[in-house]
């Protein structure tokens, strides 16, 4: 590589004989790598990829569920804020008695899912 390119790509050549422009360019190298091991690291956590789009669905949810209370008339805003009232207990009974079994909820629903897809797969192809 020619020095042309080293300074095109944001570092010049040390020179030989120069301990601390080694030091320098050393560091800048680390500081590089450390950047790039980052970016890969957050491309490959497949699951907090997962989880961000998750709570940006559920944010998104919220937000339209909030928007069509408010545009709903008085009587349906009580009626859904007591449905909330009591579902909510619920609701969270169901999550602490499930949370053991979401593995195999979700691999059972995977695998139903696959089924139907392969079913479907095979009626279209004898059509």
């Amino acid at each position: 590589m020619s020095e042309a390119d080293d300074t095109a790509a944001g570092r010049a050549e040390p020179a030989p004989n120069d301990p601390d422009a080694i030091r320098a360019d050393i560091e800048a190298t680390r500081a590089e790598l450390a950047e790039t091991v980052d970016a890969l690291t957050a491309k490959l956590d497949v699951k907090g990829q997962a989880s961000d789009r998750a709570d940006a669905a559920k944010a998104k949810v919220s937000e339209k569920a909030g928007q069509a209370k408010a545009a709903a008339p008085e009587p349906v805003q009580h009626a859904m804020d007591t449905v909330g009232a009591k579902a909510g207990p619920v609701a969270h009974q169901v999550n602490v008695k499930t949370a053991p079994h979401r593995g195999k909820i979700i691999a059972g629903v995977g695998a139903g899912l696959l089924v139907l897809l392969i079913l479907r797969r095979r009626r279209s192809n004898d059509d």
